[in-house]
């Protein structure tokens, strides 16, 4: 795999930086679906995202990370309610986390660190808003952890 990423950095080296940041930028808008959800005990996967205000459906072109949040001036198009800075600023943050762990890890622990990079951030926004951390968090994290432990022992 590495030589893969030698060669292509070696053709682009702009390519897989700003892969890994859109891809943490998605991960996030999932983790901002989860960070909502699991706390009240809904599925993470069906209904697709619904405007809080009015409850209409999000097209996929009102989802796009951050853009959307930019374009739509952080108002819901269906109905103008406001949303939250918070949405793009997880959206952000996990972007550029994912960025720094590309940037500063070899890729195959990088693409650990971003698994536990998303686990941190959901646990840590759900836990500022309810005081808990759900066990499919700390008990999978756990069993991720061993896991990955035997995968790269040089974790």
């Amino acid at each position: 795999m590495q030589e893969y990423v030698d060669s292509v950095e070696l053709i682009a080296p702009w390519f897989f930086p700003i892969l890994a940041f859109g891809i943490g930028a998605c991960i996030g808008s999932f983790l901002n679906v989860c960070i909502y959800r699991i706390p009240e005990g809904l599925s993470v996967v069906h209904p697709a995202s619904r405007c809080g205000a009015c409850g209409k459906p999000i097209p996929f072109y009102n989802n796009v990370p951050i853009l959307a949040w930019v374009f739509l001036k952080g108002k819901a198009a269906c109905c103008g309610a406001p949303f939250s800075v918070r949405y793009p600023a997880i959206e952000f943050l996990t972007g550029l986390l994912f960025l720094a762990s590309w940037l500063l890890l070899p890729a195959s622990i990088a693409l650990i660190g971003m698994i536990w990079i998303s686990i941190l951030i959901a646990v840590t926004f759900i836990d500022l808003d309810h005081m808990i951390i759900p066990d499919r968090f700390s008990i999978g994290g756990l069993i991720a952890g061993v896991i990955l432990s035997m995968v790269a022992p040089s974790l």
